[in-house]
C-alpha cells in the first residue's frame, strides 16, 4: 500500500556511520576457540549442504544458534575485501589463507569469491578491511538489523548527498527501419562527492584528512571491559591506539584478534589529547553516510524500513574518503570547514533496517552533549604564526588540504554500482591570508628562491593554533606546516585612502605537527 504523505525537509537526517576492520570472528562467532577468540565455521543448509565458500553464525552454521539480534544487512558488504585463517588444533592460527573478496551477505552469512577449504570441520578467522566496512551493532529491536549509524556529524550548516549516475548504453544492434535505437542498458554507476559545511567544535575531520591518529586518553579509575562491562560506554586499547563503544553487550568495532578484556580500558570522560599524522601510501581513513528520510507520526516500535509501507527509507552511502578539507576562518565568524568526500558504494538499505539505532533526537547521537564543547571554534580564538612572527593583522584565510583521490575500479566486485579502490595522489597544502601588512617582509619572501627561514635559520613554520577559552583544559586545535614558500601577494592600488588589504597564498609541502585535545570520540 502506498501512502500519499509526501517526505518533507523535516524528516530528513544524517549521521555517520564509522568504517574500520571488522573481525566478525571475535564481534559474531559462535564457536569457543580458546580465551578472546572465537571462531566461524561453514553454512551449512537446513537441508544439511555444506557451502564451502560460505562462513556463518546463524541456524544454518555448524555448532551455531539463530540470533534475533545478531543480524547483517544483505549484501551491505558485497565486494569488500576479507582476510581469511583457519585455525589448526587448539587454538592455533595456521598461516592466512590469503585475501578473498566478499561476493555476498545475508543476515546470518558471507559468501566469497571461492572455496575456503575442502574439509567441513575446519574452523576460521574472518576480518573484513575497513575501506567500505560500516561497522555493525546488534539491533536494538529483535529481527531487525541496524549499523553503528548514530554518530553525531557535528554542527552541520549544509550538507549534499552524492548524485548517483548510470553510464546509459544505447545500441542500435545493427537494425534499420527506425530512427530509434533498437537496445539500451545500464552499465556501472557513478557517485558524486559528499559536500559537508560545519561549524567546526572538533577536530576530527582532521583525521579523515590526514590518515592517522595516535591519542592519549583517560581510564576510568581501574575499570576494564573486564570487571566494568557496561553498555553504552566506551573503552579504548591503549596498545593499538583505537576506541571501542560496547552496545548490544558487544565491542563496536572488535577488538583486536586475541586482546584480553583486561586491556580495554574504559574511559572517563575526560578530554583526549590526538595527534594527527600524514598517511602515505594507497591507504586513508573512510567513513560512511546515512541519508535517512522519513514521515510524520512513525512509533519507536515501528521505526524501520517496512516494504509495504513507505514511511522511512535511508540511503547509505559507504567507502567515503576526504579528498579535499578547506579550513575558513574569517573575522567575526566561526572556524568553519568544507569537507569534500569521494565515495565507494551508493547502498539502499533493505527492509528491516533500522536507521540510526532508533536514535530520534540530536541528544541521544554518540558525541553530542549540552555543554561547552558544543560550541564551535570562533575566528577570535584563532592565531597565525608566519616568517618566524605572529601575524596579528590577519583578516580572513583558508587553510585546504587536498588528497586528489582517483576512484578505480578492479574485476570482480560482483556489483556494477561498487568502486573498488580510491587512489590517492599527490597530497597538498595551501594556506591563503587576508591581512594587513606593516613592513615589506611578506612581498621580499614572494621573490626569494628558498623556503622560509625562521630568524635562527632553521627551516620556517606556518602555525594555525584555535582553542576556545583560556583555561588550561580548552579545546584546541594546533597545525603547524613547514618548509613553504610564498606562492603569490596580491597588494592591490586602493580606491580610498583606507587600510591595505593583502592577499597573500603560501604553499607548503610537510605537515610538522596536528593535535586536537577535547571530547571527541573517533571510533575505530
Amino acid at each position: 500500500m502506498v501512502s500519499n504523505e509526501v517526505y518533507t525537509g523535516a524528516g530528513a537526517s544524517a549521521t555517520l556511520i564509522p568504517e574500520a576492520d571488522l573481525d566478525v570472528s571475535m564481534q559474531l562467532g559462535t564457536i569457543a576457540i580458546a580465551a578472546n577468540k572465537l571462531g566461524l565455521a561453514f553454512k551449512n543448509s537446513a537441508s544439511g549442504t555444506i557451502d564451502r565458500t560460505s562462513l556463518s553464525w546463524g541456524a544454518n552454521a555448524t555448532g551455531g544458534s539463530d540470533h534475533v539480534k545478531n543480524r547483517l544487512a544483505v549484501n551491505i558488504y558485497q565486494g569488500c575485501f576479507a582476510n581469511i585463517s583457519k585455525y589448526a588444533s587448539g587454538s592455533t592460527l595456521e598461516s592466512k589463507l590469503g585475501t578473498f573478496v566478499i561476493k555476498s551477505n545475508d543476515a546470518y552469512s558471507i559468501t566469497f569469491d571461492r572455496e575456503l577449504s575442502s574439509t567441513d570441520s575446519d574452523r576460521f578467522s574472518l576480518k573484513i578491511l575497513g575501506f567500505g566496512t560500516p561497522l555493525f551493532t546488534p539491533s536494538v529491536i529483535d529481527n531487525k538489523h541496524n549499523l553503528l549509524a548514530d554518530n553525531w556529524l557535528g554542527l552541520v550548516n549544509t550538507i549534499t548527498a552524492p548524485s548517483v549516475d548510470a553510464e546509459m548504453k544505447q545500441l542500435n544492434l545493427g537494425l534499420g527501419g527506425t530512427r530509434n535505437f533498437g537496445f539500451q542498458y545500464k552499465g556501472a554507476e557513478s557517485y558524486g562527492s559528499a559536500s559537508i559545511d560545519v561549524s567546526l567544535n572538533n577536530g576530527s575531520w582532521l583525521y579523515y584528512a590526514l590518515g592517522n591518529k595516535t591519542f592519549t586518553a583517560t581510564q576510568d579509575s581501574s575499570s576494564t571491559l573486564a570487571n566494568s562491562a557496561s553498555n553504552g560506554s566506551v573503552y579504548f586499547d591503549n596498545t593499538n591506539k583505537t576506541f571501542h563503544r560496547r552496545e548490544g553487550n558487544v565491542l563496536s568495532p572488535p577488538a583486536t584478534y586475541g586482546t584480553a578484556d583486561a586491556s580495554l580500558l574504559k574511559w572517563n570522560s575526560a578530554k583526549v589529547d590526538y595527534t594527527f599524522t600524514e598517511a602515505e601510501g594507497a591507504t586513508l581513513p573512510s567513513f560512511a553516510l546515512e541519508f535517512t528520510n522519513e514521515k510524520g507520526n512513525v512509533t519507536d516500535a515501528n521505526y524501520f524500513q517496512d516494504a509495504n509501507d513507505e514511511r522511512l527509507f535511508s540511503r547509505i552511502f559507504t567507502g567515503c574518503q576526504v579528498n579535499t578539507f578547506t579550513m575558513n576562518f574569517e573575522e567575526g565568524q566561526e572556524l568553519k570547514a568544507t569537507i569534500d568526500a569521494v565515495t565507494r558504494r551508493g547502498y539502499d538499505s533493505n527492509e528491516n533496517y533500522i536507521p540510526k539505532r532508533k536514535v530520534r533526537t540530536a541528544s541521544g547521537l554518540f558525541n553530542h552533549n549540552l555543554s561547552a564543547d558544543n560550541l564551535p571554534f570562533m575566528f577570535s580564538d584563532g592565531t597565525v604564526k608566519a616568517f618566524g612572527q605572529n601575524l596579528a593583522r590577519v583578516k580572513s584565510g583558508t587553510l585546504t588540504i587536498n588528497n586528489n583521490i582517483t576512484p578505480q575500479r578492479y574485476i570482480g566486485a560482483y556489483d556494477r554500482s561498487i568502486v573498488s579502490a580510491h587512489q590517492p595522489a599527490q597530497r597538498t597544502y595551501e594556506v591563503s591570508l587576508n591581512l594587513q601588512v606593516t613592513d615589506r617582509a611578506i612581498f621580499d619572501e614572494l621573490r626569494g628562491a628558498d623556503e622560509s627561514l625562521e630568524p635562527n635559520g632553521s627551516i620556517g613554520e606556518i602555525v594555525l593554533t584555535f582553542d576556545k577559552n583560556s583555561t588550561a583544559d580548552t579545546d584546541k586545535i594546533t597545525i603547524t606546516l613547514k618548509d613553504y614558500i610564498v606562492q603569490s601577494v596580491d597588494i592591490p592600488f586602493p580606491d580610498d585612502k583606507g587600510m591595505i588589504d593583502v592577499a597573500v597564498t603560501l604553499s607548503a609541502r610537510t605537515l610538522h605537527e596536528c593535535k586536537y585535545h577535547g571530547k571527541w570520540i573517533i571510533i575505530g
